[in-house]
């Protein structure tokens, strides 16, 4: 006969996985996904394109016929202006300062420089300068915010929703019955999984635009200038901002996967968002003063430190476009509202929701 156990049962009863685990667990059914292969094949090819890019901007043979071209647009400046007469070109600024006083009207930071008007482009207006190496960074991997975050969405929404459509949820659940901790658990690796996706790219980024640049760097006897930064703050924090957005499109499909539990009905969602809500309405309705409350101008507001849009001013002249901004702040507090708006409603729905 086997004596009873003297401790309480509540030290006796199995503590199961902890939570770190189940995260654990979760990635590493996340890693040994095929669309997790697909996602890292896509991000290496997109790289290689944007670094082909770079390197057909910064070649010297491009360089090159880039300084015959502003020569000659000089010379042929120069030409013009000898032959024209001092009351043609007192007609052009008269004409410059009207123009400006117009826009003015609509927007009072207007500045024409009506009074250089006669005078040769610099070599920085017409792209002529030593190309930083971060400016080159920077450019790039903004422009794969949106790949970035979309890859991390997709594959935390189908890695969700597959696990509804093939009934391993409901499995999953019979071991760990706690749906709270199992959902967070799922939010929490896919958050994750789209940091990691992020950082993969932006060091493939880093490390492939820096190559090129030193290759490709002008040689000293031009005498190009340097560059100036389009962006004052240091690059390491723009790039921990892109990490930060595509985290959040990892958390997005997650939720989204937990409510919509079907990838054909994720695809449609974001699809008919990106259509009807992002091209249409957004840009349609209100010319354009709608835009500060959804999600795309708030992704940019973030990752640029603030982004400019436009909305359409009429009077009795016509009609106008009128530069607006949208701040860093409104951007990160909207994409941080909508982050906590879409994990409560996910959680909620998967709490109270039958899971067969």
């Amino acid at each position: 006969m086997v004596p009873a156990d003297p401790r309480p049962r509540a030290q006796v009863r199995p503590g199961g996985i902890s939570f770190i685990g189940l995260v654990g667990v979760e990635l590493r059914r996340l890693w040994w996904r095929r669309l997790t292969k697909v996602a890292i094949v896509g991000v290496i090819a997109f790289v290689g394109l944007a670094t082909y890019g770079v390197y057909e901007q910064t070649n010297p043979e491009a360089v090159a016929q880039r300084i015959d071209s502003y020569n000659s647009m000089v010379a042929e400046m120069k030409q013009q202006q000898q032959s024209m007469t001092a009351e043609d070109k007192a007609a052009q600024i008269s004409g410059c300062r009207t123009d400006e006083a117009a826009q003015k009207a609509v927007d009072p930071s207007a500045d024409f420089n009506c009074e250089q008007v006669f005078g040769p482009p610099s070599p920085e207006d017409f792209g002529l300068t030593n190309p930083a190496t971060d400016e080159l960074i920077r450019g790039v991997a903004q422009s794969a915010v949106y790949l970035l975050g979309f890859l991390s969405f997709l594959l935390a929404a189908s890695f969700i929703a597959a696990e509804f459509s093939s009934g391993s949820m409901g499995n999953w659940l019979t071991f760990q019955p706690r749906r709270l901790r199992v959902a967070a658990s799922k939010l929490t690796a896919s958050t994750i999984a789209g940091a990691l996706l992020a950082v993969f790219g932006l060091a493939l980024t880093a490390l492939a635009v820096s190559g090129v640049a030193t290759v490709n760097r002008p040689d000293a006897s031009l005498k190009l200038p340097e560059a100036l930064p389009s962006n004052p703050e240091p690059l390491a924090l723009a790039l921990l901002r892109i990490v930060a957005v595509v985290a959040l499109g990892g958390l997005g499909g997650a939720a989204i996967g937990l409510i919509a539990r079907s990838t054909a009905a994720v695809v449609g969602l974001v699809l008919g968002y990106g259509v009807v809500v992002e091209g249409f309405i957004a840009n349609g309705i209100g010319d354009g003063r709608l835009r500060p409350w959804f999600v795309s101008l708030n992704i940019d507001a973030f990752v640029q430190n603030g982004a400019t849009y436009y909305v359409n001013v009429c009077n009795a002249d016509g009609c106008q476009g009128l530069q607006l901004k949208n701040s860093f702040t409104h951007g990160w507090v909207y994409l941080l509202i909508v982050a906590v708006v879409g994990v409560v409603a996910a959680l909620a729905i998967f709490r109270r929701r039958d899971v067969t």
